[in-house]
């Protein structure tokens, strides 16, 4: 996902003949690790002068007992809502990643 989320914002044409790696090694995790992953990517890409036509910038959402949360950590993440990682192109509000993992109970509306 990091592959496809990266390749529509790194502009290649300016480095036809290069190959660019991301590797990405996740030291300690309390949740949000994708997001966080796309997040350290994109300042790596920038710091070392990669053409981009615009930063990545990724965040993470849920819900936990119907409460919405933004920037989920591990405990929250296991619980039993969905869990939705985005990640954009602020400039051209291009949405180049959305993940939704889990799943979510419909209550029945009563009247």
């Amino acid at each position: 996902m990091i592959k496809e989320t990266f390749e529509a914002a790194i502009l290649t044409e300016f480095a036809a003949k290069s190959q660019i790696d991301i590797y990405v090694q996740i030291l300690q995790s309390d949740g949000g690790n994708m997001c966080a992953c796309i997040n350290a990517a994109t300042l790596a890409l920038i710091d070392a002068g990669i053409p981009l036509r615009d930063y990545v910038s990724s965040c993470s959402a849920g819900f936990v007992e119907d409460t919405p949360l933004v920037d989920i950590n591990y405990l929250e993440q296991g619980a039993s809502g969905p869990d939705l990682s985005v990640a954009i192109l602020p400039r051209s509000e291009k949405v180049v990643l959305f993940y939704v993992s889990g799943f979510c109970i419909m209550h029945e509306a009563t009247s």
